[in-house]
């Protein structure tokens, strides 16, 4: 919903039935639409509740949510299929003989519900007392868990985590699941990414996934604005994730930026122990004991923060704008010193 006013959020969509008899009821009782969201809740309670898959004209003769066969009401049509489907809502088209080449479309219950996970009542504890303990922002736990059997009696347990609930997060988690690669704005570019896994590390979310160019890590509270699925089954990701694996160890690998390859000038009092510590990356030795380093570098902020601990004994060399990138942080730093 990149660009589009009033979002819909999944939120919105916190009356959805959560059996087929309520779709079925309040299909037939919701005779009047109020507005969008209840325009977007009919859809989707309409393209469930059928036996077969519906084209546009079926929808506008079964239901009074786009009034005729006008180009307007098709666009408002396409406007909500593509925000049911970017709530991660996955809507399946076909287009069958007989037809005139019409699509059809349908949400497979098999898509939609949580099928019967068989847990039993010592598991279904575990996961209420799991909740009880990691707090979310946003009652997802609490919505997953109604859905699971409703409460169960569990021992108060102090909270020992508390998780950011970004609106990302359920869409990225949807598209990983139907195997869809997703779209959207990071460090100023537009990405195409094929999402292998999603983990929390020091309080953050990142997503791992290739964005065609390799495995880049992206933190996910810095996506610019919204994600936008794409086609299921585009791709299969490589195994079995492995999240302590996805991570860098070296924070200055971490983030979804452009790599780029700094030049460090070092000199002798800090020479060896860099050396030690970074395992090598040497590619000059000067007369005076200097060394230059060449030092892989996606993120900028780990990389500033590791040349300001070599104090004056550092000098970045090159390329030029990673030069000016730590140029301008320092002339910031001077300037606000100047108004305190």
């Amino acid at each position: 919903m990149i660009g589009r006013p009033d979002p819909i959020s999944l939120e919105d969509l916190a009356d959805a039935p959560a059996s087929r008899t309520d779709i079925s009821h309040r299909a037939r009782t919701m005779l009047h639409v109020a507005d969008r969201v209840e325009r977007l809740t009919e859809l989707m309670m309409l393209l469930l509740d059928t036996s077969m898959s519906l084209t546009f004209d079926d929808i506008v003769q079964r239901a009074d949510l786009y009034g005729d066969r006008s180009e307007s009401s098709r666009k408002s049509f396409e406007r909500d299929k593509s925000s049911l489907r970017s709530m991660g809502i996955r809507i399946t088209t076909e287009v069958a003989e007989g037809d005139r080449g019409a699509t059809r479309y349908t949400i497979r219950p098999q898509d939609y519900f949580l099928p019967d996970l068989d847990l039993s009542e010592a598991e279904r504890m575990a996961l209420h007392l799991g909740a009880s303990m990691v707090r979310l922002d946003v009652a997802w736990d609490e919505a997953a868990l109604v859905k699971l059997g409703g409460a169960s009696p569990v021992p108060l347990a102090p909270v020992v985590a508390e998780m950011a609930s970004l609106d990302q997060l359920p869409v990225l988690h949807s598209a990983m699941q139907a195997r869809s690669p997703v779209t959207f704005n990071y460090s100023g570019r537009k990405r195409v990414v094929q999402g292998h896994g999603m983990f929390y590390r020091e309080g953050n979310w990142y997503l791992s996934g290739d964005d065609g160019e390799a495995v880049k890590i992206f933190r996910i509270d810095r996506i610019e604005g919204g994600v936008k699925p794409g086609e299921p089954g585009s791709y299969e990701p490589p195994g079995r994730f492995d999240a302590v694996a996805a991570m860098p160890d070296d924070p200055m690998l971490i983030g979804g930026g452009d790599p780029s390859t700094a030049s460090v000038l070092i000199d002798s009092v800090m020479a060896g122990r860099v050396e030690r510590l970074r395992g090598g990356g040497v590619i000059e030795r000067r007369d005076d004991g200097s060394v230059v380093f060449e030092i892989e570098v996606r993120n900028l902020d780990a990389f500033r923060s590791w040349l300001f601990g070599l104090r004056d004994h550092a000098v970045v060399l090159g390329p030029a704008h990673v030069v000016e990138d730590v140029v301008a942080w320092l002339t910031s730093i001077v300037d606000a010193g100047e108004h305190i």
